[in-house]
């Protein structure tokens, strides 16, 4: 091969800057061919008459032992050539230099050069490492030169030889390949280590594209372009903070921390579009978030943008834990051109982060805060009369995020309707599935099947209970309409205290105010709160509350008083863990503030401190006979088939039972009935009481059926 097969490599319109990068490649790759046919014409592995030159790599002959043993040690190609090619290398390399310093244009090559601050010699490493992603051409030529087919890529020692200056030495390029700094960072670190050159996909993505492409775990936020999901309606304080932090053009650090949904990247997000800036995002959650980060920090500023890390913590299990004092110690050190980053964080970090400038935190909306994002959410949608921002505000504590979801998906649902309002109970709906918690392990779920015109008590009960749900409704009003939130800091919770025999319908107006307030309803597994282990039951009880809290739902207590009995004298260690137990429990009642209800059949069991915690006492009666006449007929379906000799007043006289005995009874009759293929009449009745009798050893006499007794026969 001759040097004049070569192409042209004197660059045109040495006068004139380059218009693409295609242009400036064309150039660069000719004086690269003309390198790498220098480096070929005095780099021969074997001698001039061998004929094992298609066997590089694969056989040394002795004619290749004895040329290599008979060579000298190479010290650069520029050292080798004569004055008169290093006169046209020279030539080349400044009419390159003069046309790329004469462009004017954003190419993503020079963009590189200038943004990292390179040298001639890491720039020349930068072009001969991305050359082979354009051309694959190179990969066969490196190949050949370093005489292993197997490395297509170029190695240090290549570019050493290539790019090697007059008067420096080849150990002192090479010593630049050591540690993991500077332009080191534009490279794959394993391949690195392997003395190879290959650019990492950040990198080569930008230099062909001049931008970078969003991922899941990685994207490019444009505050001139892109705008927030939604505007800025709270926490005005923290971006005043952020915008303070920002301005100017020294170095900042800013670790942002506050629970999952409160806005932290939306508040970068905001930030960003106040300056006009962009932000690369990075989530670093799983084993190779150390890559991650650096590849964030690469594409930051390879586009020139600000750097936000977000997922810092670390799960284990259930459970969220900090970053621990490793990870920001690296992440401190991580090096960034950019001067701005931010670190996302759920909880405060284990360790101090190095050039740490501010550290602010985001704490949960409050009442009056989820009430602007409700109504930000919704604005210009139209509402049903019944449904009430106030009252959702108060009942659930959501996060912006939680919100925006739950607002979202109503908006959706009504239109698929074909509504022209949003419904209080799909409202309700929607943020009852954003609610996130894991109460289904310590509690179960009661599905709320019935409504005040299924309650039989007096008029004083109902009035408690209803009452009772408007403490919920009214919340806001009272609170922040009235100026009481200044008079009552704690304690805002709402107890009701159900007090009355078995199956005088406590479970069950429990469900109707879960009902009323289209809140859902968790009943208590006492067996999975209750703990023999010293400290076990105080902490399923915080568990319960916490979750309680983040789900806006009722806890229902069933027979309290195996929880909150009186506190006895302490005469060893099993009295005073269970007063403890007793004390906890009663801070943690007064501390929430959702709904509690607690049921007891005994209420004299009560340890007298709860019951000035309870906000309502409601006591069952035990029905007398016109109660239970209208609980049987209550009981019974619309749609269900009825005979005409049904005597409801007999029933409700001659049997004294509660609520729960007379559901039983109405709903054996029913499948008697059903068996016999008959509507239900007197005679399945009176044969399902005396068999609820029976279970429960009471003796039904005969005599005492009257006129009915007929019917017991077969």
């Amino acid at each position: 091969m001759e040097r004049e097969e070569l192409r042209p490599i004197e660059p045109r319109r040495p006068d004139a800057g380059y218009q693409t990068q295609g242009q400036l490649l064309e150039d660069l790759s000719a004086w690269v061919d003309l390198l790498l046919y220098q480096y070929y014409c005095r780099h021969q592995w074997l001698g001039p008459d061998s004929e094992l030159k298609n066997m590089l790599g694969l056989v040394v002959s002795r004619e290749e032992f004895e040329h290599n043993l008979a060579r000298a040690a190479q010290r650069g190609l520029y050292s080798q050539l004569d004055a008169g090619e290093q006169a046209e290398l020279d030539a080349v390399k400044a009419a390159l230099s003069a046309r790329m310093g004469r462009t004017d244009e954003a190419l993503p090559l020079l963009e590189l050069l200038v943004g990292f601050d390179l040298d001639d010699f890491a720039f020349s490493c930068v072009v001969l490492a991305y050359l082979p992603v354009v051309d694959r051409k190179y990969e066969k030529l490196f190949a050949y030169l370093q005489d292993d087919m197997t490395r297509r890529a170029p190695d240090t020692a290549l570019a050493v030889q290539l790019f090697l200056e007059p008067g420096e030495e080849p150990e002192q390029c090479l010593a630049r390949f050591a540690g993991q700094g500077g332009f080191l960072r534009l490279f794959q670190p394993e391949k690195l280590a392997q003395g190879s050159l290959v650019l990492r996909d950040v990198v080569c993505e930008y230099l062909a594209t001049g931008s970078i492409a969003s991922r899941p775990e990685l994207w490019l936020w444009d505050g001139e372009e892109d705008e927030p999901e939604a505007p800025l309606l709270i926490q005005q304080e923290t971006a005043r903070r952020l915008d303070a932090a920002m301005a100017g053009p020294e170095r900042c650090t800013v670790l942002l921390t506050g629970p999952a949904g409160t806005g932290k990247k939306f508040q970068i997000k905001h930030l960003m579009a106040r300056c006009g800036r962009s932000c690369v995002f990075a989530g670093l959650d799983g084993e190779d978030w150390a890559e991650r980060a650096a590849d964030a920090a690469l594409a930051a500023d390879l586009t020139g943008a600000c750097l936000c890390l977000y997922h810092l913590d670390r799960q284990e299990g259930p459970e969220q834990l900090p970053p621990d004092a490793a990870m920001m110690a690296r992440l401190g050190r991580m090096e960034f051109l950019g001067g701005k980053r931010f670190f996302l964080s759920a909880q405060r970090a284990g360790g101090r982060l190095e050039g740490l400038t501010v550290e602010l935190e985001l704490e949960l909306p409050t009442e009056q805060e989820r009430l602007q994002l409700l109504r930000g959410a919704l604005a210009g949608a139209s509402l049903e009369a019944d449904c009430s921002l106030e009252e959702l505000a108060a009942k659930f504590r959501f996060t912006p995020r939680q919100i925006a979801a739950a607002c979202a998906q109503a908006r959706g649902l009504t239109r698929l309707e074909g509504a022209q309002a949003i419904r209080r109970g799909l409202l309700h709906q929607c943020c009852h599935q954003q609610a996130v918690h894991r109460l289904g392990e310590l509690a179960s779920r009661v599905p709320p099947a019935y409504t005040w015109e299924d309650v039989v008590l007096p008029e004083e009960q109902k009035r408690l209970m209803q009452q009772a749900c408007g403490h919920i409704r009214y919340q806001h009003q009272v609170y922040y309409g009235w100026g009481f939130d200044r008079k009552v800091r704690y304690g805002r919770g709402l107890s009701i205290l159900f007090a009355g025999e078995p199956g005088t319908g406590k479970t069950m107006c429990a469900q109707v105010i879960a009902n009323q307030l289209d809140m859902e309803l968790y009943k208590i597994n006492l067996s999975q709160i209750v703990s023999k282990y010293i400290g076990e039951t105080e902490k399923n009880l915080r568990a319960v509350f916490q979750e309680a809290r983040h789900a806006g739902c009722i806890l229902f207590f069933d027979e309290c008083d195996a929880l909150f009995g009186k506190r006895s004298e302490v005469k060893d260690a099993h009295d005073r863990n269970a007063n403890v137990e007793v004390a906890y429990l009663l801070q943690q009642l007064e501390e929430h503030d959702g709904v509690c209800i607690l049921a007891t059949n005994l209420i004299g069991n009560i340890d007298a401190a709860f019951m000035r915690r309870i906000t309502y006492v409601v006591r069952f009666p035990f029905p007398e006979a016109p109660m239970r006449e209208a609980i049987y007929r209550r009981m019974v379906p619309a749609g269900a088939p009825l005979d005409e000799d049904i005597d409801w007043g007999f029933l409700a006289g001659k049997f004294r039972l509660s609520g729960g005995h007379i559901k039983n009874i109405v709903l054996a009759a029913a499948f008697l009935a059903a068996g016999c293929g008959e509507p239900i009449s007197m005679r399945h009745l009176l044969r399902a009481a005396v068999d609820e009798l029976r279970k429960n050893d009471i003796v039904v006499v005969r005599e005492e059926l009257k006129e009915y007794a007929d019917l017991l026969d077969p």
